[in-house]
């Protein structure tokens, strides 16, 4: 993994986190912040897995959907309606792409711990907006959570040791 570009993901997840957690429950703020980071960690991951074509295409189409549903979510009347577009969107994207991943690096493995992981803070977060529906207040800090969690997550991995070897 190139450290470089993981912390300039951890840096894009960091100001998602910073613009959710600091816009006091404003979901159109919410939505501007989720919209521009979630564009940034799907680009940067586009360029993270260069080799990974399946990867890229899938972020690729997160990239589009985002994009796409930007211009037409100024129709949408309530603000918060829109902020739980882009997070269900962002987080069904990220739980596609590690998926992929843990499938091919294998579920168990202790050199995969951090994809795993990954994996289940998409997970959460995505079960959680389809199945559970928070409200506006729940919903915007539980994403600027999720963002903050993934970027100091992302910033101990790009610092951490080199990765283990393969079992």
């Amino acid at each position: 993994m190139n450290r470089k570009l993981l912390f300039s993901k951890a840096g894009a997840a960091a100001f998602g986190a910073a613009g959710l957690i600091f816009n006091r429950g404003n979901a159109d703020i919410g939505s501007f912040a989720i919209l521009i980071a979630g564009i940034l960690i799907l680009a940067l991951d586009i360029l993270l897995h260069r080799g990974r074509y399946f990867l890229a295409g899938v972020n690729f189409v997160g990239i589009l959907l985002a994009g796409t549903f930007a211009t037409v979510m100024i129709a949408l009347p309530n603000a918060y309606d829109r902020f739980y577009m882009l997070a269900v969107i962002f987080a069904f994207i990220q739980l596609l792409v590690t998926t992929s991943i843990n499938l091919r690096a294998g579920w168990f493995k202790r050199t995969n711990l951090d994809n795993v992981i990954d994996w289940v803070l998409h997970l959460v977060v995505w079960c959680v907006f389809v199945f559970v529906g928070p409200d506006s207040i729940g919903g915007i800090g539980l994403v600027g959570t999720y963002l903050a969690i993934l970027a100091v997550h992302w910033g101990i991995v790009a610092a951490g040791p080199a990765p283990l070897k393969q079992d």
